[in-house]
């Protein structure tokens, strides 16, 4: 069952990574997708068969519901149809390993005043309980990965001279002196990007800077380095490289509209 939700899991972040790593701060989807589909996991319930030619039968619960900060409901609900996808997923896949559900699972957007802005509550239940069945769980979406394997020789060449090996599963770039790497650049912001290591890659974030980023030329948001790759911020040019792993994969950006 374990691998069946990695790949779950792995689905249902790369449906949210875009919208939501946006609305809240990179990485959000990432805890997210594993919060929910371990409150899925632990609401699972079997039944026993009516006959004794019958096996178990395993029911999923059918109603997520998703309380998030008041402030921040109206940007939710853009996501709504990202949250139809992820539900219709749900559905799919544990459909497919022979697990039931009662009605069509859906996701329901509830506004919250008692939650702070990086919060969000979140509870999994059937549609015939009371609400106290379901199981809830208060998410802190911060800002710490799990055990995660670094890119392996990653670095930054920065300006065509120095070198900067990249060893945190978490990489801070810009301005100001509390970054990782610190940018001497007046054209960089002080929190300009964010390098977040992920399946033997690292995944670059432009923080909303001000002048904006760009990986061979083209203006990006969100992209998965590759070795070679131009990064350029303000008037800071950035030489990407790392030892590939065993599948190589061509840099993923996000085009603004």
């Amino acid at each position: 069952m374990i691998n069946f939700l990695a790949k779950i899991e792995e689905k249902i972040q790369a449906l949210l990574e875009d919208g939501l790593d946006r609305l809240l701060h990179p990485g959000a989807s990432y805890s997210l997708s594993a919060e929910l589909l371990n409150l899925i996991k632990e609401n699972i319930r079997q039944e026993k068969p009516k006959s004794s030619g019958e096996s178990h039968q395993k029911f999923a619960p059918d109603h997520i519901k998703l309380y998030v900060p008041f402030e921040r409901y109206d940007a939710w609900q853009n996501l709504r149809p990202v949250l139809n996808e992820v539900a219709a997923e749900i559905e799919q896949s544990f459909t497919t390993e022979g697990y039931k559900f009662e009605r069509k699972p859906r996701i329901q957007i509830i506004a919250s005043e008692d939650l702070p802005l990086d919060q969000i509550d979140i509870t999994t239940s059937y549609y015939h309980e009371i609400e106290q069945t379901g199981k809830t769980s208060l998410i802190q979406l911060d800002n710490t990965p799990r055990n995660i394997p670094l890119p392996s020789g990653a670095c930054f060449i920065v300006n065509g001279k120095d070198n900067i090996p990249l060893q945190k599963p978490i990489v801070h770039i810009g301005r100001h002196s509390n970054n990782d790497i610190v940018i001497q650049d007046p054209m960089v912001s002080r929190e300009h990007l964010q390098l977040r290591a992920q399946r033997g890659y690292y995944l670059l974030f432009d923080l909303s800077s001000t002048g904006g980023t760009t990986i061979n030329g083209q203006s990006v948001h969100t992209a998965t380095l590759k070795p070679g790759d131009v990064v350029r911020i303000g008037q800071t040019v950035l030489i990407y490289n790392q030892d590939l792993p065993e599948t190589t994969t061509k840099t993923i950006v996000s085009v603004p509209e």
